[in-house]
């Protein structure tokens, strides 16, 4: 993963560390702490973040981004080009071999506008073409039915069902393993 994190951040701190059609891509910061906030404590977003229901706090969030700082973690703050807006986080974790996980969150603002269909775009090209990985993976609950569908757009196969993990509103929850093979390797 440091080779990753040195290959895409270099020495930036700020600057945009690279662009799609309408996202900035930049690292983490402390100043959009109350942005990050605002869409994890929407209950809409926050559902599908974990299985359990938390109000995260300021100290919550400043902790976890001076956690993926220190870590040199693979996330990204996307930032909308034309309002300057904060759309979401995108993040690589859990590397194995040729593979990566993807984590993403988009607020409930920029949801149903494409802009979690061009981030994960984005991060399938970098992955691919520009590191060669073989697979990518990712876990959705069942009842996401809007990223499920983004998913498998952009060729996301089910591999595994977990069932029952939690209940909500009555339901049965699964979660869902998805997983994209580089088709060029």
């Amino acid at each position: 993963m440091d080779e990753l994190y040195i290959r895409l951040f270099g020495n930036k701190s700020k600057d945009i560390i690279f662009e799609s059609s309408k996202i900035n891509y930049v690292r983490v910061s402390r100043e959009l702490i109350n942005d990050y906030l605002k869409m994890v404590n929407n209950p809409k977003i926050n559902k599908f973040i974990s299985k359990k229901n938390k109000t995260y706090t300021y100290s919550d969030e400043l902790n976890w981004v001076n956690k993926k700082l220190e870590e040199k973690a693979l996330i990204f703050s996307m930032i909308d080009k034309n309002t300057n807006k904060f759309v979401g986080n995108i993040e690589l974790m859990n590397a194995k071999g040729d593979s990566l996980e993807i984590g993403i969150s988009i607020t409930e603002e920029f949801q149903n506008k494409h802009y979690g269909t061009e981030a994960l775009s984005s991060i399938i090209d970098i992955c691919f073409n520009k590191f060669n990985l073989k697979e990518l993976n990712l876990s959705v609950f069942s009842d996401n039915e809007r990223a499920i569908h983004c998913y498998k757009k952009l060729g996301f196969k089910e591999v595994k069902i977990d069932k029952n993990i939690i209940t909500r509103d009555g339901k049965s929850i699964n979660d869902i393993y998805m997983n994209l093979k580089n088709e060029k390797i």
